[in-house]
């Protein structure tokens, strides 16, 4: 039987709360959608959240919104290749500053970054596999030189940095609804959330093709038919309320994986920090023998995969910009040996010993 590296939650309630919406809301515009960004704003503790098309879109129209065309955006190499490219739909140019040993981005590299770079208008920081970035640090050197935080939060719904929700720090955070996040619409869709009414509205605005209100006929700003529709934010509602839960479980199966492999020499388990709640979208592991212990899982019937197994700088699109490899060595080097076990909320204590057990296995044969 097939051990999978992530599995989509779609409950009878869920496809209940569809069918309602199907049947009694009009399809755009519903209630569903107003009462879904009204608790995913409570939930995070900001006072506005604006649904969108995509966790993409969230990135980009929030670009779009603090102004940022023909200036420089300062992001990590280690993510999504879509959190560099909503720069440059939104009329800025993306650069890179390198990552800790975690995978997440380095504030000494930000800093070294900002001093050289006057252009740079806005730091995306993205909390990788659910990890939430340096948070502290970030923010004073953003706040230093008057530079916008965008937080990528598309994998970390829930995650906490000293208390405080992941997506809740920055000027703006991000999500998305992806089917993998840890939590869905039954589609794909994405949040954004902030603090600053005058952004919300112009972010609620671009993402409805950029008119004031539902019933204007008069477009103030070019924008985006960038909406979630009523039955995907009905079954988001229902996820919301699970995902607390579901996230203890992502944290109760990762400690059961660390304690397992935390003696192994060659491989090394993900970060563990006292002031940080993760959320382990991905619990991934590093080994330099990453294709070898992956082929092995495949012939074994376990699902894994590397996230993110090419750096955003090494994609053809941006090594014609003139990025080579060993711009950004430490991600290079987190590409190149990170792998993603199966984690989900409803993934098995014996999937998790067959999961270990065929590591085991694969370290005794490989000596």
């Amino acid at each position: 039987m097939t051990i999978y590296l992530d599995r989509p939650i779609i409950s009878q309630e869920m496809i209940d709360a569809a069918v309602y919406s199907l049947q009694n809301e009009y399809p755009l515009f519903g209630e569903s959608i107003a009462k879904f960004e009204e608790e995913f704003a409570r939930y995070c503790g900001t006072n506005y959240a604006i649904s969108v098309g995509s966790g993409s879109d969230a990135l980009m129209i929030s670009l779009i919104a603090i102004s940022v065309k023909g200036k420089h955006v300062l992001t990590t190499p280690m993510s999504y290749v879509a959190t560099a490219n909503t720069s440059f739909h939104a009329g800025a140019t993306p650069f890179f500053a390198d990552v800790q040993e975690n995978g997440n981005i380095n504030p000494k590299e930000i800093g070294k970054k900002l001093k050289k770079d006057k252009k740079i208008k806005a730091i995306v920081p993205v909390h990788l596999h659910g990890y939430p970035a340096e948070m502290a640090e970030i923010m004073e050197l953003a706040c230093k030189k008057e530079i916008a935080i965008i937080e990528d939060a598309c994998q970390a719904h829930g995650a906490k940095y000293f208390g405080k929700r992941a997506g809740s720090m920055g000027l703006i955070g991000c999500f998305s609804f992806n089917p993998v996040k840890n939590m869905s619409v039954g589609g794909t869709a994405g949040m954004v959330v902030t603090n600053d009414e005058k952004l919300a509205n112009k972010i609620k605005m671009l993402a409805d093709a950029g008119r004031k209100d539902v019933y204007s006929h008069e477009h103030e700003l070019i924008g985006f038919s960038s909406r979630i529709n009523s039955v995907n934010a009905a079954i988001g509602r229902i996820q919301l309320r699970e995902l607390d839960g579901w996230n203890e479980k992502r944290r109760g199966m990762a400690e059961e994986y660390r304690k397992r492999l935390s003696e192994i020499e060659w491989l090394q388990t993900p970060d563990c920090d006292e002031n940080i709640e993760p959320v382990y979208n991905k619990f991934a592991i590093r080994t330099a023998r990453r294709e070898e212990l992956r082929e092995f899982f495949s012939n074994n019937d376990i699902q894994s995969d590397g996230h993110y197994k090419i750096p955003i700088h090494l994609h053809p699109p941006y090594r014609k910009m003139g990025y080579k490899k060993g711009d950004f060595p430490m991600a290079e080097k987190f590409a190149d040996t990170i792998l993603s076990l199966p984690l989900h909320p409803n993934i098995t204590l014996e999937e998790i010993e067959e999961v270990c057990s065929k590591i085991n296995e694969f370290g005794i044969n490989k000596k």
